[in-house]
């Protein structure tokens, strides 16, 4: 395959990248100017030319996969995952070329992660955090410019998965929401389980200086590098970082999908160790209040998490607390139409991100080419050819190895009982 130089020429410069048979491709945009790690990202202030002909993963920046020929069509934004430590807006499990193919315009968008996008300052604004705002950024320079490139700025589908999700669901909140886009998919969100407050302590004692601008610039890389690392260990089976607290009822009025994968994090080698223990239950009993299980909820979430898999509690927990509960809460009270989807497979745990390669079309088969053809037809209608999530709790499970479907009800209702009351 040859490619081909292609130029755009849009409010932001022109912009050069490359043609493969009928896919446009534009790596690592620059959407924003950031003066240094820790301060606020400002828009470009002037139009510059850029060369996106050769990815930079690394940067803040974003990824253009549009159909070589085509106007108006509908725009679908990715924000990655990574525990906001780490991900790349040029994420291969979601390479946009499937979507291209099928007349949608693709963003991939990156932003800061670790410190330099979740410490909090005294000075921030509340609620507010540099990587999330980056992402605003991001979406503002898609409704500035996407037109150029063959996009639709009125039809603007966002979806996130894990920390993206999250990213996703915030940018939904009231106090966030600019109309940038009309609709979100949120892939298995995870948000932090303890306050702002009580994670910038931890920090703090980890990295011996006060959690501002000027400490944490000053520090040395490797020393930050080692405080971050005692930070982290004090959250190791949770998000260290990322906004909280999380209401869905402080999102705005749009629709809504959310998933979780059956299983999420079976795969966690200490969750493992622990539920091939004998002494599990005890070991349980003491870390359910670790993941926010209320008083007296433990025996109730035992008996329904036992049946549902008598082997693998603590991997059930995890997923539980940090994943399917928010997912619980997402459907439950979001003003807007919610839907739900659960991810499962054939003869083994259904892990985190491994819907990512079949709902962007990157893996092959019939399986993935339903889920990506499922996508494509929400993101051009906002239809998803199931039903809503209330009030019947209704949930499409859909099996990625088989692409057997069908609609289940209240699976998740045992989570919601767990963290709501």
């Amino acid at each position: 395959m040859t490619n081909t130089p292609v130029h755009v020429t849009c409010p932001a410069g022109t912009i050069t990248g490359y043609t493969i048979d009928t896919v446009n491709y534009f790596h690592s945009v620059d959407y924003s100017e950031i003066p240094s790690d820790f301060a606020d990202a400002r828009p470009l202030q002037a139009p510059r030319d850029q060369d996106a002909r050769v990815p930079r993963p690394e940067a803040v920046a974003l990824t253009i996969t549009a159909p070589a020929e085509t106007t108006d069509a509908p725009v679908l934004v990715y924000i990655h995952g990574g525990r906001y430590e780490h991900g790349t807006h040029e994420d291969p499990r979601a390479e946009g070329t499937a979507n291209a193919q099928a007349g949608i315009v693709q963003v991939q968008v990156g932003y800061r992660v670790g410190l330099p996008g979740f410490a909090s300052f005294r000075d921030d604004e509340a609620f507010r955090f540099r990587g999330i705002d980056d992402c605003q950024l991001a979406l503002e320079w898609i409704q500035r410019n996407i037109e150029s490139f063959g996009g639709d700025p009125t039809n603007v589908t966002l979806i996130g998965q894990s920390a993206g999700a999250t990213t996703a669901l915030w940018l939904m909140r009231r106090d966030h929401y600019r109309g940038a886009f009309r609709r979100v998919v949120a892939l298995s969100p995870a948000f932090p389980l303890e306050s702002n407050e009580k994670r910038k302590a931890s920090l703090r004692r980890a990295l011996g200086v006060p959690v501002t601008r000027e400490s944490l610039a000053a520090l040395p890389q490797d020393k930050l590098a080692d405080g971050y690392s005692k930070f982290r260990k004090k959250h190791n089976l949770g998000m260290a970082l990322g906004p909280a607290p999380f209401d869905a009822a402080e999102m705005v009025d749009i629709p809504l999908v959310v998933s979780s994968t059956r299983d999420e994090f079976y795969g966690i080698p200490v969750a493992q160790k622990i539920d091939s223990s004998p002494l599990r239950g005890i070991a349980l009993r003491q870390i359910a209040p670790k993941f926010g299980f209320p008083p007296n909820s433990f025996g109730p979430w035992r008996q329904i998490a036992s049946y549902i898999d008598k082997k693998r509690p603590l991997g059930r927990m995890i997923g539980d607390a940090n994943i399917r509960r928010w997912v619980a809460q997402s459907a439950d009270d979001a003003p807007g139409p919610t839907w739900m989807i659960e991810f499962t497979r054939s003869g083994r745990p259904a892990l985190h991100c491994e819907e990512l390669r079949f709902i962007f079309g990157v893996r092959d088969g019939e399986s993935a080419r339903t889920l990506n053809s499922w996508l494509h037809n929400f993101v051009r209608t906002g239809h998803t050819g199931f039903p809503e999530y209330r009030p019947d709790h209704a949930i499409w499970e859909y099996n990625l190895d088989s692409g057997d479907e069908r609609v289940a009800h209240g699976s998740l209702d045992y989570v919601g009982a767990v963290f709501s009351g």
